[in-house]
């Protein structure tokens, strides 16, 4: 065994111990730190180059003068990296990445003493995972709810033609020129558009905007000012006050198809009761797919309930990173300023860290069933899950097989969890409610 990998003989002890972490003390004496300073210094000879010696000869009086400092550095992280596992193995405990240095005290020919905490995952007994009191309701489409879908799809598919009304109402599509200028009078280019579209029954509009061009004709002018929050995602208009100076180009409606065999056709159906038939179907497997996220959804809300200890808070800080990581990009993407960004996170930094904490902990509770119950995801389950997939995407057989190749810890994962909701959902409870779906205005209501 070179002398690099060779075991150091410590003193260690355990200051606190809990369900996923211990803090201990390790010493080691300053006869065993001597022989590795003096090692130390005898590499540092072998390595430095110093004007008027020869490479390797170097004084060993000059390098303990000049170098003391880098050799006692390269002692203490050596010593630390030979005993902080052995001092874990000694009491058993396999850490989740490596050790945290607390605080270390030496000075060349003293003891060298050092604290660090370290983390596991938790040995847990899952609770009431078996009979878990779920609530399903199942919203049944009527002829009412049927016809309000047909009437998005006819929504969905309208044209924009010029208005029947000479004015501006508030159904009106409008398009306008503007141009914008900020509180000191000075134009704003990069704000500035032309022919662009306002929806005056979208809530998204300003008010500013919707009272400026209620009533108007096409040709008319009118301004339009706006204080806009120090908040506001747009890092260009964020905290200004901006005047629009609007002008109308043309004021349009919308005009929706005849629901009828032609419209049906567009839509790639046979006829009428056809597109009836696929719009029934494709609500109905959307509110299956309610039902699945929603008794998931419950599951894993009792199993947090009644299953809570601590977890790794390494775990939950590397967690807690990434979905705010996540929240950066997606809001920048969207335009918002860095302050704005920044502000955001602080203010759901509590948020986030509960967030991360329940999914390691969920992660824990999922992984300990699977394998209470010996549950598995055999190679047949993978084949079986390609077969499908080819099933409903014939032609595609060579891409198939590519994508299962490529991403088959992806599928693995994806198979357990499907293996171990309906494991869970097979043992639940369930109390089953039938309601009519709700219509537009409910939902509004509600």
């Amino acid at each position: 065994m070179s002398r690099e990998n060779k075991m150091i003989d410590f003193k260690s002890a355990v200051i606190v111990e809990k369900l996923c972490s211990i803090t201990m003390d390790v010493e080691v004496s300053e006869n065993i730190v001597a022989d590795e300073i003096k090692s130390a210094f005898s590499r540092i000879q072998q390595e430095v180059k110093i004007d008027g010696f020869r490479h390797g000869k170097v004084p060993m009086n000059i390098i303990k003068q000049k170098f003391a400092g880098e050799a006692k550095d390269r002692v203490v992280e050596s010593i630390i990296k030979k005993t902080v596992l052995d001092a874990l193995k000694k009491e058993e405990f396999i850490s989740v990445g490596f050790p945290v240095i607390e605080e270390f005290d030496y000075e060349l020919g003293q003891t060298l003493k050092y604290r660090f905490t370290a983390e596991r995952h938790p040995k847990i007994e899952v609770k009431d995972y078996k009979g878990i009191p779920l609530k399903k309701e199942i919203f049944k489409i009527t002829d009412k709810s049927l016809e309000q879908n047909l009437e998005v799809l006819r929504e969905r598919n309208a044209k924009l033609v010029p208005s029947k009304s000479d004015k501006v109402t508030d159904k009106s599509f409008v398009s306008v020129d503007y141009d914008a200028f900020g509180a000191d009078g000075k134009e704003l280019p990069e704000i500035k558009a032309k022919n662009y579209i306002i929806d005056l029954n979208s809530e998204n509009t300003a008010k500013e905007f919707k009272e400026a061009l209620r009533g108007l004709k096409t040709g008319d002018e009118r301004d339009a000012k706006i204080e806009y929050p120090l908040a506001y995602p747009s890092e260009i208009l964020a905290g200004k006050t901006v005047t629009f100076k609007i002008r109308v180009v043309e004021i349009k409606e919308k005009e929706l198809p005849d629901l009828d065999s032609d419209f049906a056709k567009d839509m790639g159906s046979e006829n009428l009761e056809d597109l009836k038939t696929k719009v029934k179907e494709a609500v109905e497997a959307e509110e299956r797919r309610r039902q699945d996220i929603d008794i998931e959804k419950q599951i894993i809300e009792y199993l947090l309930e009644k299953n809570k200890f601590e977890v790794p808070q390494s775990l939950v800080a590397e967690n807690e990173e990434s979905l705010i990581k996540k929240m950066k990009n997606y809001m920048k993407g969207q335009g918002a300023s860095e302050e704005y960004v920044e502000k955001q996170v602080r203010l759901g930094q509590e948020k986030f860290r509960e967030e991360a904490e329940k999914k390691i902990r969920l992660s824990y509770i999922l992984n300990s069933i699977f394998k209470n119950e010996n549950l598995t995801v055999t190679d047949a389950d993978i084949e079986e899950e390609k077969s499908k997939m080819k099933t409903s995407n014939p032609g595609r057989e060579s891409t198939v097989d590519k994508y299962f190749a490529e991403k088959k810890e992806d599928i693995m994962l994806s198979l357990k969890e499907q293996k171990l909701f309906g494991f869970l959902l097979a043992s639940a409870n369930i109390e089953t409610e039938e309601k009519n779906m709700l219509l537009k205005k409910d939902e509004d209501e509600k």
